[in-house]
């Protein structure tokens, strides 16, 4: 747990040190994307940090795989330092999947964030693969009208588009190996008339909040998500979401 502005401090100059180093090219071809990974957490009383991955075919649209990961948040929420809190284990529970993924789609800020590095961009350049972050509401920056299209604005740089879907806005920006242009293409390509996120991270959503529930009502205990494949357990319980 974070203690004292000096650690604080600390945090923000490590972001600063990121912003510095984040690749925001396209390494990887678009058209070579297929498996992208969605990364979200949700909370519970009991086991804390619940963390989801998700693995899903771009052009199937099916959810092919998923991972959990529980743990205690290594300091409480603050605003612009999510990565710190929620990163490792969002880490954790993306590990298994690394090797069949080309991109990932992370709840949350990539370069839209005030110092540049949001949990996006620290989730990009550990793994150093494409990485997207979507949020649902505007950390930073200014909106800036081009061609009738909405982007964020941050410091001169166009750091995020907006995307309204089902009457509702999500901010896409690119987290680390992409660059915008991409990211939203990698976006739009996941999203579905009746999901209100783009498909990695609605699953990742979904099932994060069914497992956190179920695991306070003791409905599921943390043993079962050792012995099972987690895909394989939602299916046994009937919480695969569709």
């Amino acid at each position: 747990m974070v203690k004292g502005s000096l650690q604080v401090r600390r945090l923000i100059l490590l972001q600063k040190q990121i912003a510095c180093k984040v690749v925001l090219q396209d390494t990887t071809p678009l058209n070579s994307i297929r498996f992208v990974c969605g990364l979200d957490a949700a909370y519970s009383k009991i086991y804390k940090g619940v963390a989801v991955a998700t693995l899903v075919d771009i052009h199937s649209k099916r959810l092919m795989d998923a991972n959990v990961a529980l743990g205690i948040p290594p300091l409480q929420y603050i605003p612009g330092l999510l990565a710190f809190r929620e990163a490792p284990i969002f880490y954790t529970a993306l590990r298994p999947l690394l090797r069949q993924c080309q991109a990932v789609i992370v709840d949350g800020h990539g370069i839209s964030h005030p110092r540049k590095a949001g949990i996006a961009t620290h989730i990009g350049m550990a793994i150093k693969k494409p990485t997207i972050g979507v949020a649902k509401s505007k950390l930073t920056g200014k909106i800036k009208i081009i061609n009738g299209e909405k982007y964020i604005e941050y410091h001169g740089q166009l750091v995020a588009k907006v995307l309204t879907h089902r009457n509702s806005e999500l901010y896409v920006s690119p987290g680390a190996y992409i660059t915008l242009q991409s990211a939203v293409k990698v976006v739009e390509q996941m999203l579905e008339p009746d999901k209100h996120l783009p498909l990695p991270t609605y699953y990742a959503d979904t099932i994060s909040k069914m497992l956190a529930r179920r695991l306070d009502k003791r409905i599921i205990e943390p043993n079962a998500l050792k012995k099972y494949r987690l895909i394989d357990l939602l299916q046994r319980v009937g919480l695969l979401p569709t």
